[in-house]
């Protein structure tokens, strides 16, 4: 999660620009500060690494837990909102966050070490994307798409047709496939067959804000977004591609019925992120939202036990749902 729950459900206002030169005098960070209540405290984003499990949020509050029910926090250098945790493997990871923070671990999460923090920049960085320990991908506001080739080390803007319209990328997904998609505002789809070389935008089934995408199958996704709009499409690479209208816009694109089915629940609650298990999937969103899916199946169950504010991310360790978001971290049984 890319604190975009946060966009969505508070009046959190995001400044965007382009590229901009380093200052003469450039703002420095500070490190987080460490507290009883970081438990307590809004959590963007879960991931497992190894035998345990990472969560990153506000204020620059990274935690570990073994289990999901006990944690403790780690310091890291900067105090701005942390929106996304990636693990490439068991130790090495990274963190995605406002100010253009990123931040790397090679012991599990135990320490972090800061690679990149641009504040001059306004914008964040809501995903990352890892192929190894070298490469990989970051995108985030206002058309914030990067690349690095040196683990993190620098970060290069990647040219493409996804950075048309000053849109926000909420999410960048590898497929079972190896197709790579990105999510975003606006009906913003767009893929990479060739691991992010190059990029197509590509037809989309909603004219809103997606939040977050999901392998599915051997080469489809579940999207997910505003106002409930869930589809579960059969093969992103096969999708249509689109182009610049004489707008400047893209349009939606025709998609054959046959691609593309809505997965429907009782409510309209946007959904901001999730998980795939061995059968289906868990998304998450306002309210205390947490929907199955069920492979095949084109209606989602809704999950009691969320509670009422808003959920950022769910992961699962065994028969318990570890969740995070506007109050915290908590975790859930249901069975196996």
């Amino acid at each position: 999660m890319r604190s975009v729950w946060l966009a969505a459900a508070f009046p959190l206002a995001l400044a965007g620009a382009a590229f901009a030169a380093p200052q003469d005098d450039p703002i420095q960070p500070h490190p987080s500060m460490l507290s009883d209540l970081s438990e307590d405290s809004i959590v963007t984003d879960l991931a497992q690494a190894g035998d345990h499990v990472i969560a990153v949020g506000e204020r620059g509050h990274v935690m570990r837990s073994p289990d999901g029910e006990n944690w403790t926090q780690v310091q890291v250098p900067v105090s701005v909102m942390l929106n996304r945790v990636h693990f490439v493997d068991d130790q090495t990871g990274w963190i995605g966050g406002h100010d253009a923070t990123v931040l790397k671990t090679t012991d599990g999460g135990q320490s972090w070490s800061l690679q990149n923090y641009q504040p001059e920049l306004e914008q964040a960085i809501y995903d990352l994307h890892f192929f190894d320990a070298q490469r990989g991908l970051a995108v985030g506001a206002y058309d914030l798409f990067w690349r690095t080739d040196d683990g993190g080390d620098s970060w290069e803007p990647v040219d493409s047709p996804v950075g048309q319209g000053e849109l926000h990328h909420y999410s960048i997904t590898e497929l079972a496939d190896g197709t790579l998609l990105i999510a975003g505002e606006r009906s913003m789809l767009a893929r990479s067959t060739d691991q992010g070389l190059t990029w197509e935008r590509v037809a989309s089934p909603y004219f809103g804000s997606y939040f977050g995408a999901l392998p599915y199958g051997d080469a489809g996704a579940i999207i997910f977004g505003l106002r409930g709009n869930v589809y579960r499409l059969e093969n992103v690479a096969a999708l249509p591609t689109l182009e610049f209208d004489e707008y400047g816009e893209y349009p939606l694109g025709d998609i054959p019925e046959d691609s593309v089915t809505q997965l429907t629940f009782d409510g309209n609650d946007s959904l901001f992120n999730g998980i795939v298990t061995t059968s289906g999937a868990y998304l998450v969103g306002v309210n205390g939202a947490i929907v199955r899916y069920t492979d095949g199946e084109s209606e989602l169950t809704r999950i009691p036990g969320g509670g009422a504010s808003a959920l950022g991310d769910v992961d699962r360790l065994d028969d318990t749902l570890v969740l995070g978001g506007e109050t915290g971290l908590n975790h859930l049984a249901i069975g196996r």
